[in-house]
């Protein structure tokens, strides 16, 4: 290239140089020095040299960027102009995917803030209430208390759901894999939370194929995630409404399915719902007390088992979140693989 350039500049420079020379002659009153013409010409050659070797450059570059890819030895102008057009195109969809990242991250530090000054700012403002309270109420003293409490109590959840985020996107916790009833479980979280279910006159429905379907998997971290998921169908629940486990056989898997008949999610809200923090309607989310991490940490724990969360849902009718788990067979062992082993979460 560099070789090229130079024979090319020479050229265009003794051009240059001829029509100098013959201004010269058929002008002579413009008197122009050998010197000048020499100067310029070699002015000329230097200039035009760099230019045509930047503009080389250029399309080493360009080159450069599709060296690697497959049958581009013998492209038409068409095809490495369409080539280069996908590429440029590709970029740009990194760079805009990095925007969104970004963007998220702010988000992300954005919502951490608000949700630790929210608990603070209540609990400073009882503690102050009760110091510039000259005379001891008992009755203030002991409700302003019980809210600074609570406020303690929101303020251990959310830290202890963002550590457990932090881990399992750390890979630092471990996954137990072993062979367990998912039905028992079920039916285990059902109970649990069968007193919050009651304050909104919730019924518990549960519909599965055989008394005892055994699954693959962490039963810890698998009964946080039908918890969170039972949690949020009360929280958001209507009255007098209904939560429903179905467990049914799906091949090699068990199919979960959490559903609830109450107030449903708009689905421009869907894509973003397992994010961190995210709430579909931030005020009744905080009045509710959730920390806005749950579904968060079921896509993780899910992940960590090689399963997805899926959600359908329907505004005003309500929700049903899916997921799947390995079937276990006679020896305890997951049915596609043969063997039980541990999962990095």
């Amino acid at each position: 290239m560099k070789r090229e350039s130079f024979i090319i500049a020479i050229g265009a420079a003794l051009i240059v140089t001829g029509f100098l020379y013959a201004i010269a002659i058929l002008y002579p009153n413009l008197a122009l020095p050998d010197s000048l013409i020499a100067i310029f010409s070699i002015s000329f050659i230097v200039v035009f040299t760099l230019y045509y070797l930047r503009v080389g450059q250029r399309l080493k570059n360009i080159k450069d960027l599709i060296v690697n890819e497959p049958h581009t030895d013998n492209l038409s102008l068409k095809q490495l102009e369409n080539k280069v057009r996908q590429l440029l195109h590709d970029r740009q969809e990194e760079l805009e995917k990095i925007e969104k990242l970004e963007r998220h991250r702010r988000e992300f530090l954005g919502n951490v803030s608000h949700e630790m000054k929210t608990p603070l700012f209540h609990m400073q403002g009882y503690i102050s209430t009760l110091a510039d309270n000259e005379g001891y109420d008992k009755e203030l003293f002991d409700r302003y208390l019980e809210r600074t409490e609570r406020s303690i109590e929101r303020l251990i959840r959310i830290l202890e759901d963002l550590d457990t985020i932090s881990q399992l996107e750390s890979r630092e916790i471990t996954a137990e894999i072993e062979p367990f009833d998912i039905v028992e479980l079920s039916k285990e979280v059902l109970e649990s939370e069968e007193l919050n279910a009651e304050k909104k006159n919730i019924k518990f429905d549960m519909q599965h194929e055989q008394e005892k379907m055994m699954v693959m998997g962490d039963r810890f971290r698998i009964r946080q995630v039908l918890l969170n998921l039972v949690v949020n169908s009360i929280r958001y629940g209507k009255k007098d409404g209904e939560t429903r486990i179905k467990i049914k056989s799906a091949g090699e898997n068990v199919m979960i399915e959490v559903a609830d008949n109450g107030i449903g999610i708009s689905s421009e809200h869907l894509p973003r719902l397992f994010e961190r923090f995210y709430r579909v309607d931030k005020s009744r989310s905080r009045e509710q007390g959730g920390t806005g991490l749950g579904l968060s940490i079921v896509k993780h724990i899910l992940e960590a088992h090689h399963q997805a969360i899926h959600v359908t849902s329907t505004e005003g009718a309500g929700s049903v979140f899916t997921f799947n788990m390995k079937k276990a067979n006679g020896n305890g062992h997951a049915h596609s693989n043969g063997h039980a082993q541990q999962h990095h979460a």
